[in-house]
């Protein structure tokens, strides 16, 4: 039992620690947030510029980034 507690701890710690991004054509896309910590917020919204490019072919957008 214990070590079911553990392993849905550590399953919920990785769900929780991703947010999604939606992308100016729409696609949603899960970013992890181990991925981004320590960047500056600048290079969060570069980053999140490049994956909208990857994912929609175009980098000429703005990034709105709503925290709370």
């Amino acid at each position: 039992m214990k070590k079911l507690f553990i392993i849905g701890a550590a399953a919920l710690g990785t769900v929780v620690s991703a947010f999604p991004f939606r992308t100016s054509c729409g696609k949603v896309l899960m970013v992890n947030q181990e991925g981004i910590q320590g960047m500056s917020y600048g290079e969060v919204i570069n980053t999140l510029k490049l994956m909208n490019g990857a994912a929609c072919g175009t980098t000429n957008v703005s990034v709105t980034v709503y925290n709370h």
